[in-house]
């Protein structure tokens, strides 16, 4: 190949590549959620901190950790988490329901109710995105 061929080349394909890179928030955040679907939730934990270290406004952060935390049973951090999570997207179906159901969960887990099963919907979205 021609040198001024291989160069047109790579100079087209740099900022393709770089429009293809995750923010590293993004990959955090789905580090997170395979943890979670591999019943790793201590790592997810990491993971989703780290993310919310990284963007600080992600509500999709907020709302996996929240999910994380009840997996644990650490009630009070999950309705930190998940509150943070509804006051960053409002109008966000998934975080909704999920604290619909936690709260729910909660009633149901009072000592003079059957205990419930516990946990959400983790979210894929990428952080900031309100989702």
């Amino acid at each position: 190949m021609k040198p001024h061929v291989f160069l047109a080349l790579v100079s087209l394909s740099l900022p393709l590549a770089a429009a293809c890179r995750l923010p590293l928030a993004s990959i955090t955040l789905m580090s997170g959620v395979a943890a979670a679907r591999a019943d790793r939730w201590d790592d997810a934990v990491v993971h989703w901190k780290n993310a919310l270290a990284q963007n600080p406004g992600s509500a999709a952060a907020h709302n996996n950790l929240a999910i994380a935390y009840e997996k644990k049973g650490a009630w009070e951090e999950a309705q930190k988490e998940y509150e943070a999570a509804l006051g960053l997207a409002p109008d966000n179906p998934t975080i909704k329901d999920n604290l619909e159901r936690f709260k729910r969960r909660q009633e149901a887990a009072r000592p003079d109710k059957s205990p419930a099963t516990r946990g959400g919907n983790v979210a894929n979205s990428a952080p900031g995105r309100g989702r």
